[in-house]
């Protein structure tokens, strides 16, 4: 079931979608929307893989993204916000992600190295062009057959990060008990409170590829 975009998200967004031939595998590289709000800060999303969202009708999760952008995160005077992924293949349940990047190698090599090149490539870029980068990619599946090209994806981001940003917004839960997830990553921002809803943010500097606190300071999510 298609989703409608907020009436604060301006639409159409902006996307950048890739579809295999005589295949239903497709990969999104970037989502991006601006807000009717009178602010220009750009805030990057950096999560697992896309689902189901386009220019003209979002999914949960993007919904979700949008409303931290507009209200929980006002006082960082965001205009836009932009989404980009570990991994660019769209799949509506991200348990099901492995499916996904098993169908894709068995169908083209070619295709999916490709996609790794040119999603790394626009993750970049958007961290790049951003003013803040929330990072909500969650830790490594466990039924992921490359665990070791999984996390070396998401340490290549964090080097971008740490590199063109020094900083990045990290979310827990109430049963968290630190912003990490295994020491070393963030957790998924998950729309429907499975495992858990993530309701609180905090920066954190990233220095020689680990998090250290930023500030005190605590945003509250109440999407």
């Amino acid at each position: 079931m298609n989703l409608s975009y907020p009436d604060y998200v301006i639409t159409p967004a902006k996307c950048k979608f890739v579809s295999l031939s005589h295949t239903e595998i497709r990969t999104r590289l970037i989502l991006k929307a601006n807000l009717n709000i009178e602010y220009h800060n750009n805030l990057l999303f950096i999560l697992m893989n896309p689902s189901k969202a386009n220019r003209f009708f979002s999914d949960r999760t993007v919904n979700k993204l949008a409303h931290i952008s507009y209200f929980d995160l006002r006082s960082l005077c965001i205009g836009s916000f932009s989404v980009v992924n570990v991994f660019p293949f769209c799949r509506s349940n991200s348990s099901e992600l492995h499916d996904t990047l098993d169908e894709t190698i068995n169908v083209s090599k070619r295709f999916y190295y490709r996609q790794l090149t040119l999603n790394l490539r626009e993750i970049y870029s958007s961290i790049d062009a951003a003013d803040y980068v929330f990072l909500g990619t969650g830790g490594i599946p466990a039924n992921i057959q490359d665990k070791e090209e999984y996390d070396f994806m998401i340490k290549t981001i964090h080097s971008y990060v740490e590199t063109l940003k020094g900083q990045a917004l990290l979310g827990k839960g109430e049963n968290n008990e630190t912003f990490l997830k295994d020491g070393k990553y963030s957790y998924h921002l998950c729309p429907n409170g499975n495992p858990q809803t993530i309701n609180r943010a905090r920066f954190f500097k990233l220095r020689a590829g680990k998090f250290v606190e930023e500030s005190k300071i605590e945003y509250q999510l109440f999407y």
